[in-house]
Order: C-alpha cells, then structure tokens, then sequence
C-alpha cells in the first residue's frame, strides 16, 4: 500500500518537471506567428528567416543556439497547427500589452524583411493583432515603427 502511494507521488511529480516552461511556450508562439506570416506570401525568403532568429536573440535574450532551436520547433508546430489560436491563445495567457504590441512590430518586422507587404500578409498581421486585443491605432503605430527599422 505504502509503496502504492509513493509510485503515485513520484509520478505526479515527475508529470508536474515535465510541464512546459510558459516562457519557452510564449516565445514558441511567438516565433510560430512569425514563421506564419513569412508563409503567408507563399515564399518563405531568407532574410524573414534571419529577421526571425535576430528578433528571438534581440527580443527574447536567447543564445543563437537557443534561437535556432526555438524555430525549428516553431516551424514544427506551425505546419501542425489548423489555426492560429493555439498560438494567440498562448500569448493572451502569457503576454502583457506592451509584450503584445511588440509582438505585432516584430512581426512587421518580418513582413517587411523582403521589402515588400503583400496583402496575405497585411491580412495576417491584422488577424493576429485582433487575436492578441491589439488596437487599431498600436496596429497602426506598429507598422510604422517597423517600417522605419
């Protein structure tokens, strides 16, 4: 009986170190939104990818290692993903308001990369900034910040 519950209490606690870091999974989303939108013109080009890795180093303060490993995760649960929910989902529960205005100039950033916006994308970055309760004037100021980076 002892040995029961003490099988029982070791597994729950080895359930509980098993539990995904909210930050890990904040900047997964994150990174996935990111990858989204450099999708979205149907041609991922290289310099949206390396403005993705310079913004998860710059932005999240992570190793290039570290960064490296967060988008091929990311770009993993991206083609997984049916919508973009399970992201904005998670950066609602984990991000506050200036963390979410970031988040949208960040991925201005990232449509801006090929010096160009196409009109997938500017659809994209507006269906994300509603998801994450962006207003339209932040939207707006996001875009013209990154345009100026």
């Amino acid at each position: 009986m002892f040995k029961k519950i003490t099988d029982l209490f070791q597994s729950l606690t080895a359930k509980e170190s098993e539990k995904p870091d909210p930050e890990r999974l904040s900047y997964l989303a994150a990174t996935a939104l990111m990858i989204e939108l450099s999708r979205a013109d149907n041609s991922i080009d290289q310099q949206e990818i390396q403005t993705i890795l310079a913004i998860a180093t710059n932005t999240f303060s992570l190793s290039d290692e570290e960064a490296a490993d967060i988008l091929s995760e990311a770009k993993l649960k991206n083609a997984e993903a049916i919508s973009l929910y399970e992201f904005t989902d998670t950066i609602n529960q984990n991000f506050n308001k200036e963390q979410k205005y970031n988040l949208i100039r960040n991925i201005w950033r990232v449509a801006y990369a090929d010096k160009t916006i196409d009109a997938h994308e500017d659809y994209l970055v507006r269906k994300v900034a509603d998801l994450i309760y962006v207003g339209h004037a932040d939207f707006i100021k996001a875009k013209y910040e990154a345009s100026k980076l």
